[in-house]
């Protein structure tokens, strides 16, 4: 009798250990699975072509690097322009580079007739558009004349700027991004109309 519970006492064992076995390896295939699941996802999206938007205008100018087409935001890629409000320093003494930005975008937006090309958005939403009118490309611009700053193409139109000492680089100025760091905002999004009036003023009173 007790070798016969013995037995019994290994069959079970036996079988507790081939299913935690079985159980183990369902397991692993189901991981494995997902994993190849997720990349071939991952692959058919990248591969997927994205849907391009293309905007003839008319376009209006909201501050150095936005611009705004029928109500919608579009967001020149490839630059980062000053902040309304923000003070440079150049030969004349302190001004604000902001709005010197969005002034210089108004002027090259009223020479030419720009068609934008954008097939993604930013956290705010706004479509992400190069803009080109013939061969040239309105962002390259205003990295060349030194009235924005570059992220990561136009490099060498910002090199041209700078040797130059072209806008902001002919004095001191902080890039956008570390002005906004510096008092922990996010990229601004001025309204149209009354609010960025609003919004310059204030500024102004505050600078006296």
């Amino acid at each position: 009798m007790e070798g016969f519970v013995c037995h019994m006492c290994k069959g079970f064992v036996f079988e507790m250990g081939e299913n935690v076995a079985v159980s183990r390896r369902w397991l692993r295939d189901a991981v494995v699975g997902l994993c190849m699941l997720a990349l071939a996802l991952l692959i058919i999206a990248k591969l997927e072509p994205s849907a391009v938007t293309d905007l003839a205008g008319p376009f209006q100018a909201v501050d150095g690097d936005t611009l705004s087409s029928n109500g919608d935001r579009l967001r020149l890629l490839g630059v980062d322009a000053p902040e309304l409000g923000q003070q440079c320093s150049g030969r004349r003494g302190s001004y604000d580079c902001g709005n010197t930005a969005r002034d210089g975008l108004v002027a090259m937006l009223d020479r030419a007739d720009w068609l934008c090309e954008g097939g993604g958005q930013d956290k705010y939403r706004r479509l992400l558009v190069r803009c080109m009118s013939g061969q040239t490309d309105l962002a390259e611009e205003l990295v060349r004349q030194g009235l924005v700053v570059a992220e990561g193409s136009y490099l060498a139109a910002e090199a041209e700027a700078r040797t130059g000492q072209l806008g902001i680089w002919e004095g001191t100025f902080e890039r956008p991004s570390d002005w906004r760091r510096a008092r922990q905002l996010l990229e601004m999004e001025p309204e149209e109309g009354f609010m960025t009036f609003a919004i310059e003023r204030i500024a102004a009173w505050w600078r006296r």
